[in-house]
């Protein structure tokens, strides 16, 4: 989990990744929710200690280099409560609490982005797009611009969008 408090550095994936290599495991799954650098998003991990690209395909190159798949844990739904920080920058694509906004055009521009920069830093092309606790999507800003719709299909259509985006750049 490299998204609570401090964010792992560089050389602690790696000795992390070390060890578990010695355990017999032969994959690490980085969970960040905005702590890796997306272009033109200044805002996106600020002041987190975010990964550069560069950073993380050096963590890539040396998993694969000792035999771990390293794949990218990221958030599509909820759990971005500190990119909202950033009103601003990030404002319009909050449904509430830590939900970006469903069926917004802006808000699927920033998801491509995220894939676009995981696309350019990692050799794998397995992926996990966190969609959990999403408890009241589409019930503040969704629920003003589109009128009632059941949770489920919010969320439903959500991740057939998402996986949408994610297959044009190779994941799974």
């Amino acid at each position: 989990d490299c998204s609570r408090n401090g964010v792992l550095t560089v050389d602690s994936v790696k000795r992390y990744a070390d060890i578990i290599r010695k355990m017999g495991y032969n994959t690490l799954m980085l969970y960040t929710e905005d702590t890796y650098e997306i272009d033109n998003n200044p805002f996106f991990g600020h002041l987190r200690g975010r990964y550069s690209k560069c950073e993380m395909k050096e963590l890539d190159k040396y998993c694969n280099e000792i035999g771990i798949e390293l794949i990218p844990c990221i958030q599509t739904l909820a759990h971005l409560n500190s990119i909202f920080k950033w009103g601003s920058q990030y404002g319009e694509i909050n449904d509430c609490d830590d939900i970006l906004l469903c069926e917004d055009e802006k808000t699927y521009a920033l998801i491509e982005k995220m894939f676009k920069s995981l696309a350019e830093c990692f050799s794998t092309r397995k992926i996990h797009i966190g969609m959990d606790e999403a408890y009241r999507v589409g019930t503040a800003k969704y629920l003003q611009k589109h009128g009632f719709k059941d949770r489920f299909n919010v969320i439903n259509d959500h991740l057939h969008k998402v996986c949408e985006i994610g297959n044009k750049y190779g994941f799974e």
